[in-house]
């Protein structure tokens, strides 16, 4: 099992690990495994880190029975320690992301009472995916509002792993997928929803919410497309 160092503290962009192995997949990817690592694996609608393992450059990131893989660019020389180094700009960009998702997804929950089934996370938008068929400029524009009057008030943001036993104490967005190793992101008095993602320390550091248009899929839910970077 990797040590997650970005659950520990997702600012951190350097780190060292002590033991370190290199493989081949089944495809001939090359790929390291140490004993701990700032790299986080694509997951839960976001996109892996991207950085460089003593150097070599890291080409995707993933998590397999607990074991996380970086796939590199070519084999590693040989060295004692492994010095790692965070792609700080695109981890930042995916933490303001997704933490914007989660406080436009509570608007069209609190405000309008529609749900989001799924999103995607991606190089310069965000998509949320509404089980919704129609929406209106103004639900549009008060969804909007409400989310950046969250972020101006530069609210906490918490993580805590629970048991599902303690679940009952909080008021959770949408239902959890998982039973154990749960984690939760809580804005309080905004949102709590599990979540095993990367996300600052306040909404403020989001900056801005902005829905670039709306697209209504053939399954009728409306897709909303928000940035939530400057």
């Amino acid at each position: 099992m990797t040590t997650k160092l970005f659950y520990q503290d997702p600012y951190i962009t350097t780190f060292t690990a002590e033991k370190w192995e290199q493989f081949t997949d089944d495809a001939n990817r090359s790929y390291v495994v140490l004993d701990q690592t700032a790299f986080y694996p694509t997951g839960g609608g976001q996109p892996y880190d991207s950085g460089t393992i003593n150097g070599v450059q890291v080409l995707d990131v993933e998590e397999v029975d607990g074991e996380v893989r970086h796939y590199v660019d070519g084999k590693l020389p040989e060295a004692e320690h492994i010095h790692g180094d965070i792609n700080w700009p695109r981890r930042f960009d995916h933490m303001q992301q997704h933490t914007g998702q989660h406080i436009l997804s509570a608007a069209f929950e609190d405000q309008l009472g529609y749900s989001t089934v799924s999103f995607h996370l991606g190089q310069e938008v965000c998509t949320i995916d509404l089980n919704v068929a129609t929406l209106d400029d103004d639900e549009v524009r008060a969804a909007e509002k409400f989310a950046n009057n969250v972020v101006q008030q530069n609210l906490p943001i918490e993580t805590k792993w629970v048991s599902e036993e303690e679940l009952a104490n909080y008021t959770l967005r949408k239902q959890l997928a998982v039973s154990e190793d749960i984690r939760l992101v809580m804005i309080p008095d905004v949102d709590y929803s599990g979540c095993g993602g990367t996300h600052p320390s306040s909404t403020g550091q989001v900056q801005a919410v902005s829905i670039l248009k709306i697209e209504k899929q053939k399954n009728k839910r409306a897709s909303i497309l928000s940035v939530a970077s400057e």
